[in-house]
């Protein structure tokens, strides 16, 4: 009954389309043996649990809001240095690494926003459909090469498959440079 009093307290309840059921619960992290009393309960019924850091900033909400209502028109207003950073995350989020890079998404669009952007810093890439979905792939070797001298993306950095790329020293995750989107650094939070 704990975990129940915990989600009347604090909980939120979502039904995915996919049937998926969600539950959170939202705590300080300054309340840690809560949070681990929950974790203990769940693992205890064969549940899996995640963490999530979230601040609560009305400017970062502003900025994701912004972002998602129009992500292509948000990308193209973004510096130079931004849109790398931008792309770093979103490879994160919806790439793969395998012997090419593939950055998968519905919004054709925002895809050739970043190839036109790839395109100015000398990488070529090629837009196709998967389905419902597009992949933006970099396959050339030289490409691949370009793109990891410029992108931070934890996947690039760790992929053990783009090692031998054009001799490239692969950096450990902990030494990996931060991923953190500019404008949202710019608005006061930091990583980590």
């Amino acid at each position: 009954m704990y975990l129940i009093g915990m989600l009347v307290g604090d909980g939120s309840l979502e039904k995915r389309k996919n049937r998926a059921y969600a539950v959170w619960i939202d705590q300080h992290t300054r309340n840690l043996p809560i949070l681990q009393r929950i974790e203990r309960i769940l693992k205890e019924q064969g549940l899996k649990t995640y963490f999530y850091d979230i601040p609560n900033s009305k400017k970062i909400f502003e900025i994701f809001k912004k972002a998602k209502q129009n992500p292509s028109q948000f990308f193209k207003g973004l510096g130079d240095e931004e849109k790398l950073q931008f792309i770093s995350g979103f490879l994160d989020a919806e790439g793969t690494v395998t012997d090419r890079i593939v950055i998968y998404n519905s919004n054709k669009m925002l895809l050739e926003e970043i190839q036109e952007f790839l395109k100015s810093k000398g990488i070529s890439s090629h837009i196709y459909t998967f389905g419902k979905v597009f992949g933006l792939q970099i396959y050339r070797r030289s490409e691949i090469k370009k793109l990891m001298k410029l992108l931070n993306s934890v996947k690039l950095l760790s992929s053990s498959r783009l090692k031998n790329i054009g001799g490239r020293q692969v950096e450990t995750l902990s030494t990996a440079p931060e991923a953190c989107p500019v404008p949202v650094c710019e608005a006061g939070f930091q990583p980590g």
